[in-house]
């Protein structure tokens, strides 16, 4: 039974629509190095504080960490400066703080975890008039 060309554009209009949804859906090659639980610090692990931006990492070396599989890593923006904005939320999810390594008074960074050794690298850098904060870890 010969086929119309009706069904065979209706046929092409469909694969046609199933490509572009695929692309659609597909995330973003940056959202693979973004917040990977929007709303959450540390994927999840507890809501994030009023305020704060997420940012996504530009850092060459961090995305291939986190491409690789070797390292997670989240970045927020904090309005003014405060470097320790997210310390409280860790400290009340289990981190401590297991090591100070200041670097100067516009630099804040710490060793955080739950055991030793430290599992969590949370540093906090100017940004303009904002603080840049940076969690980083395995």
């Amino acid at each position: 039974m010969p086929v119309s060309n009706g069904l065979r554009w209706g046929a092409a209009a469909l694969v046609t629509a199933l490509g572009l949804a695929a692309l659609t859906v597909r995330p973003a090659p940056d959202a693979l190095y973004c917040i990977g639980r929007p709303g959450t610090l540390w994927n999840g692990l507890t809501p994030l504080p009023d305020g704060l931006e997420p940012r996504c990492p530009t850092s060459a070396t961090y995305r291939q960490e986190i491409k690789d599989g070797l390292s997670r890593v989240e970045q927020y923006v904090a309005p003014g400066w405060q470097p320790q904005v997210l310390m409280a939320p860790l400290k009340r999810a289990g981190y401590v703080l297991l090591e100070d390594e200041l670097r100067g008074p516009r630099h804040y960074s710490v060793f955080m975890g739950r055991v030793t050794p430290a599992e969590v690298y949370y540093t906090a850098v100017p940004d303009g008039p904002n603080t840049l904060i940076t969690i980083s870890g395995p």
